[in-house]
């Protein structure tokens, strides 16, 4: 009988073993559905602190417009699945931990303000969009037209005989920014660009910010668009105030799952554009940032798949 070579044998039985690690584990994430069937319970992934996305509210429970959608979704996993009764484990993550959490297993479905991008894609995978996001610009309903026509990059429909006096009122501007944030410094290499801005001021939250558009100290505050619309909804004198439709910049906002699990990519795309396509989008949106605008609008209906 011949006998193997002890080393070689050693490296066969480890090649063996890899392989079948490799083969099995694209397995262990298309198994989702199958889970939840048997334990009767979804467990979605949340930050405590992505207001208005995803939450921990006044009872201590998950809230927010991501998380609303999540629901949704587990509406959809229990008709699906054919349960009686589908449990909802709501599992606070971090910005640190929350993709190892989908690719562990720990959470199903992750609910938050996650923007998609190529580098990503290789870790966890995406649903359709469910939000368009970027830099965006809030000012008063009553700020001079001229200069709300600029920052929504269009052409104001008045201009002073003089041209000289028109620039000169134009650039008396403050803008308000958040300190320290990836805005600020954006706002401040554009200044030449806007042609608009004498100073710029920094505030250390949003409700500062809002509050300095208010009183008149700043003309406009510079920030996360969805942040700025929430902030508006939630003023008191949000009936003042005005997000113009325009995005400075522009980042794409998903649900997250894990990879190699396409029929619960489809089931969560499937509900998706359900929501988008029948107008019970319209409610969610509204409850976390106010009316519709036509760019919210405009992204519902590309991003809905058809059946």
């Amino acid at each position: 009988m011949r006998i193997l070579n002890q080393p070689l044998l050693q490296k066969a039985t480890f090649l063996t073993c890899a392989l079948f690690l490799l083969a099995v584990e694209p397995t262990v994430h298309a198994q989702t559905l199958e889970r939840v069937q048997n334990s009767g319970t979804l467990n979605i992934g949340f930050r405590t602190d992505d207001v208005p996305f995803s939450y921990r509210d006044d009872t201590g429970h998950a809230a927010g417009y991501a998380v609303a959608l999540c629901k949704k979704i587990a509406e959809e996993v229990k008709s699906e699945l054919g349960l009686s009764k589908l449990a909802i484990d709501e599992v606070a993550v971090s910005t640190e931990d929350r993709f190892t959490a989908l690719q562990s297993g720990k959470i199903d479905l992750l609910c938050g303000a996650t923007t998609e991008t190529i580098a990503r894609r290789r870790d966890v995978s995406f649903s359709i969009p469910i939000f368009l996001s970027g830099i965006g610009v809030l000012t008063r309903v009553d700020a001079p037209s001229q200069l709300r026509a600029l920052l929504a990059g269009e052409e104001p429909e008045f201009r002073p005989r003089w041209r000289g006096s028109y620039s000169q009122i134009l650039k008396q501007r403050t803008a308000s920014v958040l300190l320290g944030t990836t805005t600020e410094t954006w706002v401040n290499d554009r200044i030449h660009e806007f042609g608009i801005i004498a100073k710029v001021s920094a505030v250390k939250d949003y409700e500062l910010g809002v509050n300095s558009v208010l009183k008149g100290s700043s003309d406009m505050l510079f920030g996360d668009r969805a942040i700025l619309l929430e902030a508006v909804k939630r003023n008191t004198a949000s009936s003042e105030l005005q997000v113009i439709h325009r995005y400075f910049s522009n980042k794409v906002i998903a649900l997250t799952l894990a990879r190699d699990d396409e029929d619960f990519r489809l089931l969560v795309d499937r509900t998706l554009s359900r929501l988008y396509r029948t107008g019970e989008i319209d409610a969610i949106y509204t409850t976390y940032f106010g009316e519709i605008d036509a760019t919210a609008r405009g992204l519902f209906t590309r991003a809905a798949l058809p059946e």
